[in-house]
């Protein structure tokens, strides 16, 4: 094992000295690991396109869901910044190695005890493993390393056991198998396991693959009201997949003739007009009804995609967006798809 270099002995002495809760400079609060998971429906029960909100139950998802989603958060903006500040790369990365050490030590997300646990589960460790991807060169402590490597390699082969063994049956052609998807991609490419990289590809091909002449999804286009704010819900994993995926060959983007961009410029297009979706759906869209307005994480997908194909409208749509943020997918897009990143 190496030396500890200078930022991280600093940080870790300000961990003692700080007690637990804070684990180094200008690092971020743990929370308590989250081992099981079980949840409801957002929706009311007789929601035949899942569309219809009910409260109470969104409300009580929404709590279970906040500690994760906090701590992703979090470590989106930790793991960003070991990018953006050289100097205190090593003392960013190890505030982030320390805290998922806590997580992978507790075997966090390891009980997902109910169908909608086992659909929000992918999303949230994929922006845990994104966070990883980004910190994990600079890691000097192996056996850190070692730890979430294993935890995360077991999330990934929980979300292949469940999305092709028990997944509901429209699950695993929509938005949320888009998810596992991106997961499965993240934690096999900072892995180097082709497997979980090829169960990704053709993860993203089973949900892209659907994809009408014109680009829409036909089951996101089934949401009713909802429709064009899940197909932006299935772009954005659908597109991050296939830019990670590049470099390895997967040739995502021009599969099933161009699935993945036709989806896309579906989106930019319905977005600028929404009855293009509302024609599929039948049903006047959330952002036509003032409902819904367009928000920076639904579009953060533009930087990888503009990275490889380009769109003038979707550059003018995202323009007036300087981060292009989603913490699920490990932040600033914009400072990771950069030259730069």
């Amino acid at each position: 094992m190496k030396t500890p270099s200078k930022p991280i002995l600093a940080a870790a002495l300000i961990c003692l000295l700080s007690g637990p809760a804070v684990l180094s400079a200008e690092c971020l609060d743990v929370p308590e690991p989250v081992v099981a998971l079980d949840h409801g429906s957002r929706y009311t029960a007789d929601s035949e396109d899942r569309s219809d909100i009910d409260r109470v139950s969104n409300a009580s998802v929404t709590a279970a869901l906040k500690p994760i989603d906090k701590f992703i958060s979090a470590l989106a903006k930790t793991s960003n910044r070991a990018l953006l500040q050289p100097r205190k790369a090593q003392a960013h990365a190890a505030c982030v190695g320390d805290a998922l050490a806590v997580w992978a030590d507790a075997d966090a997300l390891s009980q997902l005890e109910s169908v909608n646990a086992q659909m929000s589960a992918p999303s949230r460790i994929a922006g845990l493993a994104f966070a990883y991807a980004t910190i994990r060169p600079m890691l000097d402590d192996k056996d850190q390393r070692k730890l979430i490597d294993d935890w995360l390699r077991r999330r990934a082969d929980a979300i292949v056991e469940y999305w092709d063994r028990e997944s509901p049956k429209n699950a695993s052609r929509n938005n949320l198998r888009a998810w596992a998807a991106v997961a499965v991609a993240r934690i096999g490419l900072s892995l180097d396991e082709q497997r979980l990289q090829h169960w990704a590809a053709y993860s993203a091909l089973r949900v892209a693959c659907d994809a009408e002449p014109d680009g829409s999804l036909p089951m996101e286009m089934a949401r009713g009201p909802l429709a064009l704010h899940y197909q932006l819900h299935a772009v954005g994993p659908l597109v991050v997949t296939a830019a990670l995926l590049r470099e390895e060959g997967f040739l995502l983007f021009a599969a099933c003739d161009r699935a993945i961009p036709r989806a896309a410029e579906f989106a930019v297009a319905a977005i600028n007009d929404p009855t293009l979706a509302a024609a599929h759906a039948g049903e006047v869209q959330s952002y036509a009804k003032g409902d819904e307005t367009l928000r920076e994480f639904e579009v953060a997908w533009a930087a990888a995609y503009l990275e490889f194909i380009d769109n003038p409208d979707l550059r003018q749509l995202v323009a007036e967006f300087s981060n292009l943020g989603h913490s699920k997918l490990g932040g600033s897009q914009t400072l990771l798809w950069s030259p730069q990143g």
